[in-house]
């Protein structure tokens, strides 16, 4: 596991610098050693979440540029890796498609990604009008 700022035996105080956390809340934590990376977060229910999921499932992706992308229950979950390197894993409140792509394009922006030579993997299904307006914009949009 990284040891260069975040301490495994104290997840809490290390999501606490970056996120309220309640009293009683628990933090739970999930080694990715594809990337050298540890995700640090409070457990919703029985199943990890979904952007451990897509992190998990990143380095079987065949692109150099790996990107993968959730939307349910009003959230997208969205992760990008270039080659080894994780570049960006979050969790956007996205109640409306058009929000989640908003998030993909800014966050794509924001690493100057060029979708229209890139591949998006999507792990939750898309509606086809959902699938043909990203279409528009990536290379294609695939299953995960």
């Amino acid at each position: 596991m990284p040891t260069r700022f975040y301490d495994e035996k104290d997840p809490r105080c290390f999501l606490s610098e970056v996120f309220p956390l309640g009293e009683d809340e628990a933090v739970a934590s999930a080694a990715l050693p594809a990337y050298d990376s540890v995700l640090v977060y409070v457990p919703g229910g029985k199943e990890p979440p979904e952007l451990l999921t897509l992190l998990q499932a990143l380095p079987g992706i065949p692109e150099h540029y790996r990107i993968a992308a959730a939307w349910q229950d009003g959230c997208l979950s969205f992760a990008v890796a270039a080659g080894e390197q994780l570049l960006f894993a979050n969790v956007f409140p996205a109640p409306e498609f058009v929000t989640a792509e908003y998030y993909i394009f800014a966050v794509m922006k924001s690493l100057q990604l060029n979708p229209e030579v890139t591949t998006l993997y999507f792990r939750t299904p898309l509606k086809e009008a959902e699938e043909i307006s990203l279409c528009r914009y990536f290379k294609s949009v695939e299953s995960l």
